[in-house]
C-alpha cells in the first residue's frame, strides 16, 4: 500500500519545531501565506452574496489583505449599488497606502449618499497628502453640516488648505462646524507661514 504524502500544512506546520530558528521562521511565514490566500477565496465568495451583511464584512476582511484580487475587488466596490458597501470599501482601502487610491476616493466625494462622502473624506484626510486639501476644500458647501465638519477636520490633519476657506466657519451658526473650525485654524496657519 502507498503511504499518503503530507500536506503542504503539514509539513509547514512540523517545520514549526525546527531547532533552528531560521527555518521555524520562514515556516511560520509560510503557514500565513497559505492562510492569507485561503482567507481572500472565501472573502471574495462572501463579497458575491446576496446578504448585505456578509458583504460588508468581506469588504473589510478583503481590506486586510495583501492581495491583488482583494484590492481589485475593492476598487470595483466603489462603485457597488448599496451605499454602505461604498463606505466600507472606502475605509478598507485606507489598509493600501498607495497614492494611485486618491482619485479614486476622491471621485466619491460626489457620491449622493453622505456616508460615503463622509468615508471618502476621513481616507483622504488620513492620506497626509496635503495637496488633498485643495480637493476637500470643494466640498465645504455640502448640505451636510456632518459632512463639513469631517472636511474640517481632515483639513486640520492635513494642513495645506487655504485659511480663507476655514475662516467663515468660525462664525457659522453650527457650534459642531465653529468648534471643528477653530480646531483647524492652528494647523492651517501653520502651514501657511511655512517652516
Amino acid at each position: 500500500m502507498a503511504m499518503e504524502s503530507p500536506t503542504v500544512r503539514e509539513v509547514l506546520r512540523a517545520a514549526l519545531e525546527d531547532p533552528e530558528g531560521e527555518v521555524r521562521e520562514a515556516a511560520a511565514a509560510a503557514l500565513d501565506r497559505l492562510e492569507e490566500a485561503g482567507g481572500v477565496e472565501r472573502l471574495l465568495a462572501a463579497f458575491e452574496s446576496e446578504d448585505l451583511r456578509q458583504r460588508v464584512q468581506a469588504v473589510y476582511g478583503l481590506g486586510r489583505m495583501r492581495d491583488r484580487r482583494a484590492h481589485e475587488v475593492l476598487l470595483s466596490a466603489l462603485e457597488d449599488s448599496v451605499a454602505d458597501v461604498r463606505a466600507a470599501a472606502v475605509r478598507a482601502l485606507c489598509e493600501f497606502p498607495q497614492a494611485s487610491l486618491i482619485e479614486p476616493l476622491m471621485q466619491r466625494l460626489e457620491d449622493p449618499e453622505s456616508v460615503v462622502r463622509r468615508a471618502a473624506i476621513e481616507a483622504l484626510g488620513i492620506c497626509g497628502d496635503p495637496r488633498v486639501a485643495t480637493f476637500l476644500e470643494t466640498t465645504l458647501d455640502d448640505p451636510d453640516p456632518a459632512v463639513v465638519r469631517d472636511v474640517l477636520n481632515a483639513l486640520a490633519r492635513l494642513g495645506g488648505a487655504h485659511l480663507e476657506c476655514i475662516l467663515p466657519f468660525t462664525k457659522h451658526s453650527d457650534p459642531s462646524l465653529r468648534s471643528a473650525a477653530l480646531r483647524a485654524l492652528p494647523e492651517v496657519a501653520g502651514a501657511a507661514q511655512g517652516p
